[in-house]
């Protein structure tokens, strides 16, 4: 998951949600993404010990300790940490020795002196080390890119008392050195169920399933009256004039989105809230189901038809459909 901050002064509340999801006591901070082969080529990845494409053949595995530079996790991360004085604790007395000349005058040898005083006390952090894994987990399809995986090889468990502290630790050692962060299971028959329904953005709805308008009423929310062209949409989505195979509801980024699929496949597309047109998709329901919500925003007008909420908006959609009105 990619932040536009550097570091996280606490859990971000959609990594906590994704920590909640998990079953499992024990996670691992991991994150997926995408980097171009000329940035690996141009060396830009030399930082993460990555010199060349080849050196991410056969699912090998490459380590680093991120730069210090990376931020300031990073920076502990390598040198420690030492806090500021810690005033609410009784000070402590404190020696150390001081080397001086022997009456001012260095060429008549010098003593040491053993000076010793009551100092605020200090925590100290020794460095972590923690070194941060990469493996290649696309298999070359595209020529251009590379898929990623980078993760901290620390199994943090949810019982440690320290686990908040480790947790935020390690978000933020791969969110310097990535911009990006997230938190698996360490099982992974559960993360591929947890990947698998996350891809779940459509729901398909046979002909006769369920209470449709229950669902289209709950994407409206709780209103106490709903307007007059909202309520003629729901009745015509909930009962269209045509044949259909079923109806398509939106769940995960795209819930607030109700679907109708007509027997040669276009897909129809409303959404009750913010909608101010519908959108028309000359594709099947397998093809459709499998685009990003970034593909389903951008659509070019030769695969897509846009009918706005207009007086006459019922006749130009049955018309884009194939329908005559005499």
């Amino acid at each position: 998951m990619k932040f536009k901050q550097n570091y996280f002064r606490k859990a971000p509340k959609e990594l906590l949600f994704e920590l909640s999801q998990i079953k499992s006591d024990t996670v691992i901070v991991s994150t997926n993404l995408s980097v171009s082969t000329e940035d690996i080529a141009d060396g830009k990845y030399k930082k993460w010990n990555i010199n060349s494409i080849n050196e991410l053949a056969d699912e090998s595995v490459i380590d680093f300790i991120p730069s210090k530079n990376e931020g300031p996790t990073s920076k502990i991360n390598s040198e420690g940490h030492v806090s500021k004085p810690l005033k609410d604790l009784p000070k402590v007395s404190k020696s150390w020795n001081i080397t001086g000349p022997n009456w001012g005058d260095y060429s008549k040898g010098t003593h040491t002196t053993l000076n010793t005083r009551p100092v605020f006390q200090r925590e100290y952090a020794l460095p972590r080390e923690t070194y941060l894994s990469v493996k290649r987990t696309d298999k070359g399809e595209n020529p251009d890119e590379v898929q990623l995986k980078i993760w901290v090889p620390e199994l943090l468990n949810r019982s440690d008392k320290s686990f908040p502290d480790d947790f935020l630790f390690n978000l933020n050692l791969l969110q310097e050195s990535t911009g990006h962060s997230g938190v698996i299971s360490s099982n992974q028959e559960e993360n591929d169920k947890l990947i698998e329904e996350k891809q779940k953005d459509w729901e398909f709805l046979p002909v006769g399933t369920g209470n449709i308008r229950s669902k289209i009423l709950q994407k409206v929310g709780d209103k106490k009256e709903i307007p007059e062209s909202s309520q003629e949409r729901i009745d015509y989505f909930t009962n269209p004039p045509f044949e259909i195979v079923g109806h398509i509801n939106g769940i995960n980024s795209f819930e607030r989105y109700i679907g109708l699929e007509l027997p040669n496949g276009v897909i129809i597309l409303e959404n009750f809230n913010y909608g101010n047109a519908i959108f028309v998709f000359k594709k099947d329901f397998e093809s459709f189901s499998k685009m990003t919500r970034g593909e389903l925003i951008k659509r070019r007008s030769s695969d897509t038809e846009r009918i706005p909420h207009k007086k006459n908006w019922k006749i130009n959609l049955e018309t884009v459909l194939g329908f005559n009105h005499k």
